[in-house]
């Protein structure tokens, strides 16, 4: 039996669906889980060149992408701690939360970096671009670090990677994996600290209770620098080897729909917005139609008439998911209640960023309607001394 160790979990995946597609960026590059290794270890090699320890903080700001969940993944994987910071952030708020993380790199994407003074932010050593993971300011010192381990980070392997050579260094679970900055009512952001033994329970209880198989597919549209997409969109489904596409534009309703459509996710994580705006822009305006508030008085045609709105609605949504699961605010009880009239596969759960962030959800099948679900099961995750 696999130790139920987050590192271990990244580890296996890798190895296990070598083959397999790992990432998209919606309608461009795609990577495997091989080439996702390799781009873990040429980062691997950059932090040990720099003399990055473990348990350093490591900041990353950008929109969901293919290098920001691999940046994510080298960094918690390498023993240091991840620090993601929203990208709409002012930027005062984000020389504050580098400063105040202590963090010694930042990821930054391009357009976001020309916007922030460096020299606000003195204990980075560099910042490396999320674009194409390029140094965007450093030192020519660094550069040359830079460059020579573009040319070596591969020497130890013969030059070719396998999926044997992966094998990372043990990291007990009761160590710290992200610092995640979240809103304050007062003053700036406020830091959460969460651990790998966090993390590492969220993705079990996720694997035996929403399970995913290799080669599921998974649109990633809720920020990734907030936990509920972090742990729901990318770390459960790369540990479950699924491909995953980043919209890596802004995630409006129209580009999610043509997501759905031409991606057709097996598994849904949304915000209630989301799930609102398309019943009042896809399903409402049929409902309000004077004809069809007659018929679906009657029980058997209404029965009819519920069944083809469900299915136009799955259809919306790539009509191959098991379920879609709604957190992050309350639903909408009008939208809600029509959800559960013609039984659509919806849950609604309940989370919180120090709970990395699971506390409440049940399957659609026995979810009880304006409820959040159940409190999850209390998990023993082993942690590894």
């Amino acid at each position: 039996m696999l130790e139920q160790n987050l590192v271990n979990y990244i580890e296996k995946s890798l190895k296990q669906n070598w083959e397999l597609k790992a990432f998209s960026n919606f309608h461009s590059e795609t990577l495997t889980y091989a080439q996702v290794a390799d781009r873990i270890i040429y980062l691997h090699k950059f932090f040990q060149s720099l003399n990055i320890e473990a348990g350093e903080k490591i900041a990353i700001i950008g929109k969901n992408c293919i290098n920001w969940a691999i940046t994510y993944l080298a960094t918690i994987s390498y023993g240091a701690t991840i620090v993601p910071i929203l990208p709409d952030f002012q930027s005062s708020d984000v020389h504050h939360i580098v400063n105040h993380s202590e963090s010694v790199l930042l990821f930054s994407e391009n357009g976001i970096y020309d916007d922030l003074d460096l020299s606000s932010m003195k204990n980075l050593k560099t910042v490396i671009s999320l674009n194409n993971l390029e140094i965007l300011d450093s030192s020519n010192q660094i550069k040359k670090i830079f460059e020579e381990n573009a040319q070596s980070y591969l020497k130890e392997f013969g030059e070719k990677l396998v999926a044997d050579n992966i094998k990372f260094s043990k990291i007990s679970n009761d160590k710290l994996a992200a610092i995640v900055y979240t809103s304050g009512t007062t003053g700036f952001s406020k830091g959460v600290m969460i651990s790998h033994n966090a993390l590492i329970s969220n993705i079990v209880y996720a694997q035996t209770n929403m399970p995913l198989v290799p080669k599921d597919t998974i649109v990633s549209f809720l920020p990734i620098a907030h936990v509920f997409g972090c742990t729901f969109e990318f770390l459960f489904p790369f540990c479950s080897g699924c491909h995953i596409t980043f919209l890596d534009k802004v995630p409006s309703p129209q580009i999610i729909m043509k997501a759905f459509e031409e991606i057709k996710p097996r598994l849904i994580l949304s915000v209630p917005l989301i799930i609102e705006k398309i019943y009042r822009k896809q399903i409402k305006p049929t409902l309000q139609k004077q004809s069809v508030q007659y018929l679906r008085k009657i029980p058997i045609i209404s029965s009819i008439i519920n069944k083809k709105i469900k299915a136009k609605l799955s259809a919306v949504f790539g009509d191959n998911f098991m379920e879609i699961v709604i957190g992050g605010a309350a639903l909408n009880e009008e939208v809600e209640n029509f959800l559960g009239e013609i039984k659509f596969k919806y849950t609604v759960g309940y989370g919180m960023t120090e709970c990395a962030p699971l506390i409440s959800y049940s399957n659609w099948a026995t979810f009880a309607r304006g409820s959040v679900g159940r409190v999850v099961d209390q998990l023993e995750i082993d942690l590894q001394q």
